[in-house]
């Protein structure tokens, strides 16, 4: 049961890794309010395998009682906060370089011509697009979902696991 929940963390975590950024501005010049150094302030998740909700999976699947799938839930979410840690520079010749979680990364980034959408090219993950919800000099929130198929209870089918993740960075 203990390597399952760390499966389960270990998924969402690479989920949430390729998960960074998202965009959507009221500004006149998205790109330029996006270059900067940008640290985090803030992440929150929810994620579902299939339909039910973690603390749903842990008591039906795992067996857990509700305290103890509550537990779980509590554990988990600490260690997730723990993971949106550092700061990412996002640079005018549209590349980015990024310590999250104490792991270096780097790539490409580019906006929808609406500035919306931001697609993260990371150089060990595949891109990835956001919603930006909210675009100043000063403070950016985005938005990301994302979806990966495991067998999490070992009985040969795979479940949905659907993490949405929004956070909040400041320069």
């Amino acid at each position: 049961m203990k390597k399952k929940i760390i499966n389960l963390s270990g998924i969402i975590l690479v989920l949430i890794a390729g998960m960074f950024f998202t965009s959507c501005s009221k500004d006149s010049d998205p790109e330029a309010d996006l270059a900067g150094t940008w640290t985090f302030s803030n992440a929150t998740f929810d994620a579902k395998v299939g339909t039910k909700t973690l603390t749903q999976y842990f008591m039906d699947e795992l067996g857990l009682t509700q305290a103890q799938a509550q537990q779980m839930l509590v554990l988990f979410t600490a260690q997730m906060q723990q993971s949106f840690t550092g700061t990412i520079q996002i640079k005018s010749d549209n590349t980015y370089t990024a310590t999250i979680g104490g792991e270096s990364d780097s790539g490409t980034w580019s906006l929808s011509e609406d500035g919306t959408k931001l697609t993260i090219d990371s150089e060990t993950e595949g891109p990835v697009i956001f919603d930006i919800l909210e675009l100043t000099s000063h403070k950016l929130i985005l938005k990301g979902t994302e979806s990966v198929e495991e067998d999490l209870n070992d009985d040969t089918v795979p479940e949905t696991i659907t993490v949405t993740l929004e956070m909040t960075l400041t320069k």
